[in-house]
């Protein structure tokens, strides 16, 4: 008798863990069906269903698509489009990624391998930050960048900041992970003659492109769809997240361009992802992540 209690308990549990699952799996396609549909109808079709499927047996259906991310890339007319904005944050978000994976791993080498004056201090003191909002510095950190350095408007304002506070995560990750790796290797190096440089590159970028691909993909996610810092330091050069709110008002009656401008948007984050996921997948990857 107490078995088949518990037999049914496990499996009340059971059902409503898929009916959970399912529930939130719903709300969480329904913006994304919503987009995709949408962006394959016209003005009237969106104002007047916004959850109807488009009219693919209708004439002009194609050319429909072709206009609405026409206007959505480049613009109705002499209004610019969402094609400036797009290269700019995709070069900057990986130009930032690609420095701070650099730099990080430079700093990773340094505070596993070399031995100087406060080094636990510095590196305990970086813990400290990762535990802080970021927002927090805004309010210092904003006039210290535009008024102090000078560099508002300017991408190495912008970046500067990113790259200072991208070290804080990748100095964690990129440490904790050197510190897991035999050191008779590098000794064994150095012994045949390898200076620093040589041991970075043919040990050290090696062994972390695990941890590399991990955090730049991170870091181009993060820059990508960051919202306020470019409010605050671009105003003049603004980044795709911040300038869709303004492109919107140019696409009042082309609603079907704004849903094509979500889906343009979103090409970049899907790309890396899908690149990086082959690798996330891979054996390589798991035996190399070891944190």
């Amino acid at each position: 008798m107490g078995k088949s209690l518990r037999s049914q308990d496990k499996k009340s549990w059971q059902i409503f863990i898929v009916i959970y699952i399912t529930v939130f799996t719903v709300f969480t396609l329904i913006p994304l069906y919503l987009t995709i549909m949408n962006s394959l109808k016209d003005n009237a079709a969106v104002s007047g269903n916004i959850f109807g499927f488009p009219s693919f047996w209708k004439k002009g259906f194609f050319s429909t698509i072709g206009k609405n991310f026409s206007l959505a890339w480049s613009g109705p007319g002499l209004i610019d489009g969402m094609n400036v904005y797009f290269w700019r944050s995709v070069l900057l978000a990986f130009a930032s990624a690609f420095l701070t994976c650099v730099i990080g791993t430079i700093l990773g080498y340094l505070f596993t391998y070399k031995t100087f004056y406060f080094k636990e201090g510095i590196f305990i003191f970086f813990l400290a930050v990762m535990m802080l909002p970021s927002i927090m510095g805004m309010p210092v950190l904003v006039p210290f960048v535009s008024n102090t350095l000078g560099l508002k408007d300017s991408y190495v304002g912008y970046l500067l900041p990113i790259l200072s506070g991208g070290q804080v995560t990748s100095l964690f990750l990129f440490r904790t992970f050197f510190s897991q790796q035999p050191k008779a290797i590098y000794e064994s190096a150095r012994i045949e003659g390898a200076n620093d440089m040589q041991l970075y590159l043919t040990f050290t970028v090696p062994l972390a492109l695990p941890i590399i691909l991990y955090c730049f993909v991170g870091s181009v996610s993060s820059v990508y769809n960051d919202y306020l810092w470019p409010i605050l330091i671009l105003r003049d050069n603004l980044t795709l997240m911040p300038a869709m709110k303004n492109l919107e008002t140019n696409f009042v009656n082309d609603k079907g361009a704004i849903y094509a401008m979500y889906i343009l948007s979103s090409i970049p984050l899907i790309i890396t992802s899908i690149i990086s996921m082959k690798f996330f997948g891979s054996g390589d990857f798991a035996a190399g992540l070891k944190l």
